[in-house]
Order: structure tokens, then sequence, then C-alpha cells
């Protein structure tokens, strides 16, 4: 050992030594944090490539119901032409509402008009409805709503369970002159 430092001057073997952590230092600060950000490039890229290839199978298959779902006609309710509801005929209407509740067995408890609503002069008339029956029975209750000429809205449906049945409360609007 003692020939070669005597060799080597020991200005050389400093340079040597700082080198060489030069390169260690290089290795592991800058090849190593490199080489596992490249790592996990690959992982997000191959992931990407399985996104892409499960979207280009499934494409085909999206194509299909997109077409289906254009082809499809939309259920067809009852279409019927908007008249608003004069003064005078508010007797009928609460007639056509027994009548369609009773065809639809669910048993009107109330049938309330609002008199504030009748006598002003916003165009709108509010009606509550509060009836009991099968809850299967109200949603043809209100599609059959949907045929009175001067429906606006259904503002809100309230439904409770009571013994043995169900109690609906329904706040409506009607169109009026």
């Amino acid at each position: 050992m003692r020939k070669i430092l005597s060799i080597l001057p020991t200005q050389s073997i400093v340079y040597f030594l700082i080198c060489g952590a030069g390169i260690v230092a290089f290795i592991f600060l800058i090849l190593i944090p490199s080489q596992r950000t490249s790592a996990e490039l690959d992982r997000g890229i191959e992931k990407l490539r399985n996104q892409i290839e499960e979207q280009r199978i499934l494409k085909p298959v999206f194509d299909t119901l997109l077409k289906q779902v254009k082809d499809k006609n939309p259920t067809a309710l009852p279409a019927t032409r908007k008249v608003k509801l004069a003064r005078g005929e508010i007797e009928k209407v609460t007639q056509q509402l027994q009548e369609m509740a009773r065809r639809h067995d669910l048993k009107l408890n109330e049938l309330e008009t609002d008199v504030n609503s009748a006598i002003g002069k916003s165009g709108f008339l509010q009606m509550r409805i509060d009836a009991t029956g099968e809850f299967m029975k109200l949603r043809d209750f209100i599609i059959d709503l949907g045929t009175i000429p001067s429906l606006e809205c259904i503002e809100d449906i309230e439904v409770r369970a009571i013994e043995s049945s169900r109690q609906f409360k329904l706040k409506i609007w009607l169109a009026q002159e």
C-alpha cells in the first residue's frame, strides 16, 4: 500500500476519491430515481393501453345500445290539448277527479280547492287531493290526471302508510282563465 501511495501523489488520490464520490452520488441521485420514474411511467402507459383496448372492444356494444336507444319511441302518454279552465267549470273538474279516483279504486277523503287561487288573478287554481288506496293504483291515477286539459303541474305527492293501505296527498295546479 505504501508503494501505491508513494507512486501516486496524495492530491491525485483526493481527486480520485472526489470523482468516485461524484459518480456514486450521480448514480444514487439521478439514475436510480429516473429509473423508478421511468418504471412508473411504463406502468401508467400499460394501464392506458389496457383501457384503450377495453374501449376498442366495447365500442361496438356501445354503438349498438346507442342505436337502440335512438330508435325507440318514448312511451306514449295521453297527449291532451292544453285548455284553460273557465271559472264556472271548477265543479266539472271536481266531478272528473272523483270519477278518476273511483275508476282507480281510490277513496277520496278530501278534495279541496284553494279559494285564494280561485279568486286571484294568477291564472292558476290550486287543488289538494287526499285519497286512500293501494300504492300501485296511484300510478294509474296520476297518468289519468294527465288527461285533464287544464292540468299545469303536480306540485307535491305525499304517500303515508296507514292500516292495510296508503294515504296519498297530492297538490295540483290547473290553468284558469
